[in-house]
């Protein structure tokens, strides 16, 4: 079987391609070169097929000639372009894996939530946002979500563990031995967290530690040295404020941390010790294979009709009603 896998989110297609071929099956992952600034890509080459930014779309609709499954990350549209080439001879997965179907906004002031998204525009950008959204998990045979929060916002998703790539994620070679008190802990500053609502958490919930920030926006790490940087710390603070809401899953950042023989502080100010089973890659992969082979049943995809439906209508009166103004 060949797993063709467009695009990649924070690593995850990569892992998932490597730990394929070592069960046997044919899988590359599909990306444009040089547009990576963590340095995944050139970790997991040999698992890539490169081509430039005017390429992606012909060159991933190409290549899906050639495969058995098209695991597309976090690109709705190009779920459509491949079922409208080739219709029902390719199995097709549609993955998200947070704010691509979250959503985010870089304003995180309370003015936003009302000022803005009640803005006729807005209103009408969001709309045809969903309407991608939906048409595309209507045409996937299966809707993949990467954490459990997420299954509330795709009607008919399962969700697959991010997969960690315990090669490179593990406790061999500590850079120093563990202090037996949990003391020195760092929180990682990303583009899409709040880190100043962390912090600010942190001293409200009166949490003990030394923490570090990093600003991995402004100082990016590459992803080879990334065992590396967690190693000098104790404990990986996973405290993530998106949209203003805190995040009640743990981060791929934080799973990482966990392989690594670091502590975990969780959204519930818990301690957490190992990485869980589920997210090792074997484990992840063997899933992903089962996911493969089943397909939604019919209740699921009338839903989907259903709201593609009513969202369709919404936006055509919305047109006509620009063009009547228009006229006027």
């Amino acid at each position: 079987m060949y797993v063709l896998h467009i695009w990649d989110q924070a690593g995850v297609a990569f892992i998932l391609a490597k730990f394929q071929q070592i069960n046997g099956n044919e899988s590359k992952v599909i990306r444009v070169k040089n547009g990576d600034k963590y340095g995944i890509d050139e970790f997991y080459k040999e698992y890539g097929l490169f081509v430039a930014p005017e390429e992606l779309v012909y060159k991933s609709i190409e290549e899906a000639r050639k495969a058995d499954v098209i695991h597309v990350h976090s690109l709705p549209e190009m779920v459509i372009n491949i079922r409208k080439i080739y219709g029902g001879s390719k199995i097709i997965i549609l993955h998200y894996h947070g704010t691509d179907i979250r959503g985010f906004s870089k304003d995180n002031s309370r003015t936003f939530s009302l000022r803005n998204i009640l803005k006729p525009k807005n209103i009408v950008k969001k709309i045809k946002k969903r309407r991608l959204h939906i048409k595309a998990q209507r045409l996937a045979d299966r809707v993949i979500v990467s954490t459990p929060d997420l299954i509330q916002l795709v009607k008919g998703s399962v969700f697959l563990p991010n997969p960690i790539d315990t090669d490179h994620f593990n406790n061999k070679k500590l850079k120093k031995e563990r202090s037996v008190d949990i003391s020195k802990g760092v929180i990682v500053n990303s583009e899409v967290t709040n880190i100043e609502l962390a912090m600010n958490y942190c001293k409200h919930k009166k949490i003990n530690l030394n923490i570090d920030i990093y600003d991995r926006t402004k100082n990016p790490i590459y992803y080879k040295d990334v065992p590396n940087f967690l190693k000098k710390y104790d404990v990986y603070v996973d405290l993530r404020f998106v949209n203003r809401k805190l995040l009640k899953n743990l981060s791929k950042t934080s799973l990482e941390a966990l392989a690594c023989g670091l502590k975990v502080l969780n959204y519930k100010l818990e301690y957490m010790d190992n990485l869980p089973s589920e997210h090792c890659p074997t484990n992840v992969v063997t899933i992903l294979s089962s996911i493969y082979s089943h397909k939604r049943n019919r209740s699921e995809l009338i839903k989907l009709e259903l709201e593609l439906a009513i969202l369709n209508m919404i936006y055509g009166v919305h047109i006509l009603l620009r063009k009547l103004l228009k006229y006027k």
